[in-house]
């Protein structure tokens, strides 16, 4: 589904497709394949936000995650970020790497902050490696992640890729939390 309400005000990427919306019983599926140790979730998601990417085609050139702390690697043993990605590129037929965004630096869980807080937060969280600028330079880049919330996190990762020049972001996401009002 095309999301309206995750592009304003104005985000740093150009579009975002959303798979679901978080709430049940997806809330419970995502909070399992983040949380609770099952990576293999990522298939049949990766599969819903495939089918929602192919609804709204659009020219893309590589497919990233958008990284996690090393912190939060430790704690659940992948980033569930690379597993969406990595499947939806290629059931997609798209080139995916996780080596070009890397966080650089470890902040408290966003979920609790407003937008203004979550965007203080983040930023500066994201860097390119040393390949990075060179992979995203001239490319149209899908920025892949499981929930989208305020979209301050895709935000400043979308804003890093393109100040390396990516010519196009989109982000491609599992979930949105609903609009505050939503049923």
């Amino acid at each position: 589904m095309h999301c309206p309400h995750c592009e304003d005000p104005s985000p740093e990427f150009d579009r975002a497709i959303v798979a679901l919306d978080y709430v049940p019983p997806w809330r419970h599926l995502i909070t399992q394949f983040k949380f609770g140790q099952w990576p293999a979730l990522g298939t049949p998601l990766s599969a819903m936000l495939a089918q929602a990417v192919r609804q709204q085609p659009h020219p893309v050139d590589l497919v990233l995650p958008v990284p996690v702390s090393a912190e939060r690697l430790r704690e659940r043993g992948y980033n569930q970020a690379w597993v969406l990605a990595r499947h939806t590129a290629r059931s997609l037929r798209l080139p995916a790497r996780p080596d070009v965004l890397v966080r650089v630096t470890q902040h408290r869980r966003l979920k609790d902050l407003d937008l203004a807080e979550r965007r203080r937060a983040i930023q500066g969280a994201f860097s390119l490696t040393a390949r990075g600028a060179q992979a995203v330079a001239g490319k149209r880049v899908a920025l892949v992640d499981d929930v989208l919330t305020t979209g301050a996190t895709l935000d400043e990762a979308s804003l890093v890729l393109r100040e390396a020049g990516a010519l196009g972001v989109s982000v491609w996401v599992l979930a949105r939390t609903p609009p505050p009002g939503w049923r």
